[in-house]
């Protein structure tokens, strides 16, 4: 039982920083050592660009892993008002459809009785239609430690190895109980947190927020930067309903609102070029998670 609760929680602070490298989002949820799949939708308003323009978004994707490995797909469409406004754009939308592709690979284990460690790794290809040139790669590690049975705390690192504007960002959390516990658990930190109140088996409550960076390879002939990148970060936060048929199968709808979002633009040399804030939007997600 304690091993399946640390499991939980080196999960829920790596999933946060998964999140933060474009990583779909496949919950803060304990994951299963055997076969998982993971599928999701969720479409946004659309959103004025400062200085003229607009945008909406739908972003669909799955996910397959076993044991410690991950591999996961999102597609992003894009459908544009007035582009030629965008201070960007130079003819037609800047773009229609963005791809990332994931590998992660995650591993934790026992320094103690109540310290444990947990590291791992990302090979991130985000890209418009060319996946050269489009590696990202984030390598991440730290350390767990329990005071109490309930009660943890994630102390650790994550770096993002990238062509465009590399960072190393801290993981910290506070985590409270199991999110399988009835009543109230959570987790407080950066670069996400979570807290949820579980009504029974079947149903459960949560309001989370991250922050997110997506980084895109942009077209060789690309009217905005052949060859160059943009790069997407900003904040999510939502409220969700978890619903659990079946011990395996978790269905989940909520709503969202994206805020303090931001284009950035790179020339293939990887200059910036072009910085751009973008207006608040509300979205709604739709995602089921199953664990053989």
């Amino acid at each position: 039982m304690i091993a399946r609760q640390f499991r939980g929680f080196t999960v829920a602070a790596c999933l946060m920083v998964l999140a933060a490298f474009g990583m779909p989002d496949t919950s803060w949820a304990w994951e299963s050592d055997g076969p998982r799949f993971n599928i999701y939708t969720q479409g946004y308003e659309k959103a004025d660009v400062d200085e003229g323009g607009s945008y909406s978004k739908t972003e669909t994707g799955v996910s397959a892993g076993y044991k410690w490995f991950t591999l996961a797909y999102k597609r992003s469409d894009f459908s544009w008002s007035h582009s030629d406004s965008v201070n960007f754009s130079k003819k037609g939308s800047p773009w229609d459809q963005l791809n990332k592709l994931t590998l992660d690979a995650s591993f934790n284990g026992a320094l103690g009785e109540s310290v444990n460690w947990f590291a791992g790794g990302s090979i991130i290809s985000g890209f418009e239609d060319q996946i050269w040139d489009s590696f990202t790669f984030a390598p991440r590690g730290g350390l767990t430690f329990s005071p109490t049975y309930d009660l943890k705390f994630h102390v650790g690192a994550a770096g993002l190895i990238s062509p465009v504007r590399p960072l190393v960002m801290p993981i910290v959390g506070a985590e409270w109980r199991n999110e399988h516990d009835y009543g109230l658990s959570g987790i407080i930190g950066f670069p996400g947190t979570r807290v949820q109140y579980r009504f029974n088996d079947l149903l459960a409550a949560r309001v989370a927020a991250k922050w997110d960076r997506d980084i895109y390879r942009l077209s060789n002939d690309s009217s905005v930067a052949g060859k160059g990148y943009v790069e997407e970060s900003g904040y999510t936060g939502g409220a969700y309903l978890d619903i659990t048929p079946l011990a395996d199968l978790k269905l989940t709808v909520g709503a969202e609102l994206l805020f303090d979002r931001q284009l950035r633009l790179y020339d293939k040399g990887g200059d910036e070029f072009s910085k751009t804030d973008v207006d608040r939007a509300l979205g709604a997600v739709l995602r089921a998670s199953y664990s053989f």
